[in-house]
Protein backbone atom coordinates (compact mmCIF):
# COMPACT_ATOMS: atom_id res chain seq x y z
CA UNK A 1 0.00 0.00 0.00
CA UNK A 2 1.72 3.34 -0.86
CA UNK A 3 1.90 6.11 1.49
CA UNK A 4 -0.89 8.13 0.00
CA UNK A 5 -3.24 5.82 0.95
CA UNK A 6 -2.44 4.22 4.11
CA UNK A 7 -2.46 8.18 5.54
CA UNK A 8 -5.68 8.66 3.83
CA UNK A 9 -7.00 5.26 5.63
CA UNK A 10 -5.80 7.30 9.00
CA UNK A 11 -7.09 10.29 8.75
CA UNK A 12 -10.54 9.48 10.17
CA UNK A 13 -10.72 12.89 12.38
CA UNK A 14 -10.62 15.90 10.25
CA UNK A 15 -9.74 19.29 11.66
CA UNK A 16 -11.09 21.29 8.89
CA UNK A 17 -11.16 25.14 8.24
CA UNK A 18 -14.97 24.78 9.15
CA UNK A 19 -16.64 23.11 11.55
CA UNK A 20 -18.78 20.35 10.11
CA UNK A 21 -17.06 19.96 6.63
CA UNK A 22 -15.31 17.07 6.15
CA UNK A 23 -13.90 15.18 2.64
CA UNK A 24 -12.00 12.37 3.12
CA UNK A 25 -8.35 12.66 2.93
CA UNK A 26 -8.21 16.11 3.52
CA UNK A 27 -6.98 17.89 6.89
CA UNK A 28 -8.37 21.00 6.21
CA UNK A 29 -11.30 22.04 4.09
CA UNK A 30 -13.51 25.46 3.33
CA UNK A 31 -17.50 25.26 2.78
CA UNK A 32 -18.75 26.18 -0.47
CA UNK A 33 -20.97 28.08 1.24
CA UNK A 34 -18.37 30.46 2.64
CA UNK A 35 -17.76 31.76 -1.23
CA UNK A 36 -20.85 33.59 -1.51
CA UNK A 37 -20.25 36.84 -0.20
CA UNK A 38 -17.29 36.78 -2.82
CA UNK A 39 -17.89 38.68 -5.69
CA UNK A 40 -18.35 36.27 -9.05
CA UNK A 41 -15.01 37.45 -10.91
CA UNK A 42 -12.82 36.72 -8.15
CA UNK A 43 -13.86 33.19 -8.55
CA UNK A 44 -12.78 32.62 -11.35
CA UNK A 45 -8.97 32.18 -10.10
CA UNK A 46 -10.75 28.68 -8.58
CA UNK A 47 -11.41 27.90 -12.25
CA UNK A 48 -7.47 26.37 -12.65
CA UNK A 49 -7.83 24.51 -9.33
CA UNK A 50 -11.24 22.82 -10.19
CA UNK A 51 -10.49 22.12 -13.55
CA UNK A 52 -7.70 20.23 -11.96
CA UNK A 53 -9.72 17.95 -10.14
CA UNK A 54 -12.22 17.16 -13.20
CA UNK A 55 -8.92 16.13 -15.18
CA UNK A 56 -7.56 13.99 -12.62
CA UNK A 57 -11.19 12.78 -12.27
CA UNK A 58 -10.96 11.60 -15.69
CA UNK A 59 -7.31 9.91 -15.80
CA UNK A 60 -8.48 7.71 -13.02
CA UNK A 61 -11.44 6.10 -15.21
CA UNK A 62 -9.24 5.80 -18.42
CA UNK A 63 -6.56 4.35 -15.91
CA UNK A 64 -8.71 1.77 -14.37
CA UNK A 65 -9.99 0.76 -18.53
CA UNK A 66 -6.36 0.63 -18.87
CA UNK A 67 -5.91 -2.27 -16.38
CA UNK A 68 -8.70 -3.96 -17.76
CA UNK A 69 -6.90 -4.11 -21.12
CA UNK A 70 -3.94 -4.88 -20.15
CA UNK A 71 -5.46 -7.90 -17.58
CA UNK A 72 -7.55 -9.26 -20.87
CA UNK A 73 -4.36 -9.23 -22.80
CA UNK A 74 -2.55 -10.97 -19.66
CA UNK A 75 -5.02 -13.43 -20.20
CA UNK A 76 -4.58 -14.10 -23.65
CA UNK A 77 -0.87 -14.58 -23.35
CA UNK A 78 -1.70 -17.27 -20.46
CA UNK A 79 -4.12 -18.90 -22.75
CA UNK A 80 -1.71 -19.34 -25.63
CA UNK A 81 0.47 -21.89 -23.69
CA UNK A 82 -2.47 -24.48 -24.98
CA UNK A 83 -2.06 -23.48 -28.21
CA UNK A 84 1.35 -23.72 -28.38
CA UNK A 85 0.71 -27.50 -26.53
CA UNK A 86 -1.47 -28.21 -29.11
CA UNK A 87 1.03 -27.01 -32.33
CA UNK A 88 3.64 -29.63 -30.79
CA UNK A 89 1.04 -32.24 -31.44
CA UNK A 90 -0.17 -30.70 -34.83
CA UNK A 91 2.37 -32.76 -36.96
CA UNK A 92 2.26 -29.52 -39.19
CA UNK A 93 5.71 -29.08 -41.04
CA UNK A 94 6.08 -25.56 -39.89
CA UNK A 95 6.05 -26.55 -36.24
CA UNK A 96 9.20 -28.52 -35.75
CA UNK A 97 11.25 -28.44 -32.62
CA UNK A 98 13.27 -25.69 -33.24
CA UNK A 99 9.93 -23.33 -33.90
CA UNK A 100 8.06 -24.85 -30.93
CA UNK A 101 10.77 -23.68 -28.72
CA UNK A 102 11.11 -20.69 -30.52
CA UNK A 103 7.30 -20.17 -29.75
CA UNK A 104 7.46 -21.28 -26.31
CA UNK A 105 10.20 -18.75 -25.70
CA UNK A 106 8.30 -16.14 -27.10
CA UNK A 107 5.47 -16.41 -25.60
CA UNK A 108 6.87 -16.50 -21.78
CA UNK A 109 8.67 -13.17 -22.73
CA UNK A 110 5.36 -12.00 -24.09
CA UNK A 111 3.32 -13.13 -20.37
CA UNK A 112 6.29 -11.33 -18.84
CA UNK A 113 5.48 -8.16 -20.74
CA UNK A 114 1.93 -8.49 -20.08
CA UNK A 115 2.46 -8.52 -16.42
CA UNK A 116 4.63 -5.31 -16.54
CA UNK A 117 2.05 -3.79 -18.41
CA UNK A 118 -0.80 -4.84 -15.83
CA UNK A 119 1.64 -3.78 -12.95
CA UNK A 120 2.30 -0.29 -14.76
CA UNK A 121 -1.58 -0.02 -15.56
CA UNK A 122 -2.29 -0.26 -11.76
CA UNK A 123 0.21 2.24 -10.88
CA UNK A 124 -1.26 4.56 -12.98
CA UNK A 125 -4.50 4.24 -11.21
CA UNK A 126 -2.35 4.74 -7.66
CA UNK A 127 -0.32 7.92 -9.56
CA UNK A 128 -3.80 8.91 -10.74
CA UNK A 129 -5.61 8.74 -7.36
CA UNK A 130 -3.05 10.67 -5.48
CA UNK A 131 -3.06 13.33 -7.99
CA UNK A 132 -6.41 13.85 -7.36
CA UNK A 133 -5.71 14.34 -4.04
CA UNK A 134 -3.47 16.74 -4.76
CA UNK A 135 -5.43 18.34 -7.17
CA UNK A 136 -8.44 18.85 -4.27
CA UNK A 137 -6.01 19.97 -1.62
CA UNK A 138 -5.24 23.11 -4.51
CA UNK A 139 -8.73 23.78 -4.60
CA UNK A 140 -9.44 23.82 -1.19
CA UNK A 141 -6.18 26.45 -1.09
CA UNK A 142 -7.31 28.69 -3.49
CA UNK A 143 -10.98 29.04 -1.68
CA UNK A 144 -9.15 29.17 1.22
CA UNK A 145 -7.47 32.12 0.14
CA UNK A 146 -10.50 33.42 -1.86
CA UNK A 147 -12.01 33.80 1.52
CA UNK A 148 -9.03 35.22 3.68
CA UNK A 149 -8.50 38.12 1.09
CA UNK A 150 -12.44 38.74 0.49
CA UNK A 151 -14.53 38.11 3.73
CA UNK A 152 -12.17 38.66 6.84
CA UNK A 153 -14.51 38.24 8.90
CA UNK A 154 -15.14 34.69 7.99
CA UNK A 155 -11.93 34.01 6.84
CA UNK A 156 -10.02 35.36 10.28
CA UNK A 157 -10.01 31.59 11.52
CA UNK A 158 -8.26 30.33 8.53
CA UNK A 159 -4.46 29.83 8.29
CA UNK A 160 -3.53 29.61 4.67
CA UNK A 161 -0.21 27.84 5.77
CA UNK A 162 -2.24 25.14 6.79
CA UNK A 163 -3.38 24.58 3.34
CA UNK A 164 -0.31 24.88 2.10
CA UNK A 165 1.09 22.51 3.89
CA UNK A 166 -1.69 20.09 2.80
CA UNK A 167 -1.27 20.95 -0.94
CA UNK A 168 2.93 20.53 -0.27
CA UNK A 169 2.45 16.72 1.40
CA UNK A 170 -0.48 15.74 -1.04
CA UNK A 171 2.09 17.02 -3.90
CA UNK A 172 5.09 14.98 -2.09
CA UNK A 173 2.87 11.63 -2.09
CA UNK A 174 2.02 12.42 -5.63
CA UNK A 175 5.85 12.52 -6.47
CA UNK A 176 6.48 9.62 -4.84
CA UNK A 177 3.38 7.50 -6.74
CA UNK A 178 5.38 9.04 -10.10
CA UNK A 179 8.83 7.81 -9.22
CA UNK A 180 7.13 4.40 -9.34
CA UNK A 181 5.21 4.76 -12.20
CA UNK A 182 8.78 6.21 -13.88
CA UNK A 183 10.56 2.53 -12.72
CA UNK A 184 7.40 0.42 -14.10
CA UNK A 185 7.71 2.31 -17.27
CA UNK A 186 11.24 1.63 -17.22
CA UNK A 187 11.00 -2.48 -16.42
CA UNK A 188 7.84 -2.62 -19.21
CA UNK A 189 9.85 -0.99 -21.98
CA UNK A 190 12.78 -3.92 -21.05
CA UNK A 191 10.31 -6.31 -21.24
CA UNK A 192 8.92 -5.18 -24.46
CA UNK A 193 12.30 -4.97 -26.26
CA UNK A 194 12.77 -8.49 -24.83
CA UNK A 195 9.67 -9.33 -26.44
CA UNK A 196 10.22 -7.59 -29.65
CA UNK A 197 13.43 -9.15 -30.60
CA UNK A 198 12.08 -12.27 -29.76
CA UNK A 199 9.10 -11.89 -32.44
CA UNK A 200 11.50 -10.76 -34.89
CA UNK A 201 13.75 -14.19 -34.38
CA UNK A 202 10.37 -16.25 -34.68
CA UNK A 203 9.21 -13.96 -37.57
CA UNK A 204 12.22 -15.18 -39.33
CA UNK A 205 11.77 -18.84 -38.12
CA UNK A 206 8.32 -19.65 -38.97
CA UNK A 207 8.64 -17.54 -42.46
CA UNK A 208 5.92 -15.32 -40.73
CA UNK A 209 3.39 -17.75 -39.63
CA UNK A 210 4.22 -16.90 -35.64
CA UNK A 211 5.29 -13.77 -33.85
CA UNK A 212 3.79 -11.03 -35.99
CA UNK A 213 1.69 -8.31 -34.74
CA UNK A 214 -1.93 -10.13 -34.69
CA UNK A 215 -0.66 -12.56 -31.87
CA UNK A 216 -2.51 -10.81 -29.27
CA UNK A 217 -5.70 -11.66 -31.11
CA UNK A 218 -5.03 -15.12 -30.60
CA UNK A 219 -6.55 -16.90 -27.67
Amino acid sequence: MTRTLLRLAALVVVVGATPGCFLFGLSHRIDRDLLEQIPNEEKLLLFDAENGVYIAKDEIQDARRAVEDAEHALERAERYDDVIQTRKESGAAIDTPQVINALSEWNAARIELRQAEVAYREQQVSTAESRLWASRARYERAKARLVKDFDPEEGADIDVVDFDEQVKDLEADEQEEQKALDELEKQMQLARGKYNQLSVRLQKMSGGAYGGPWADLAD
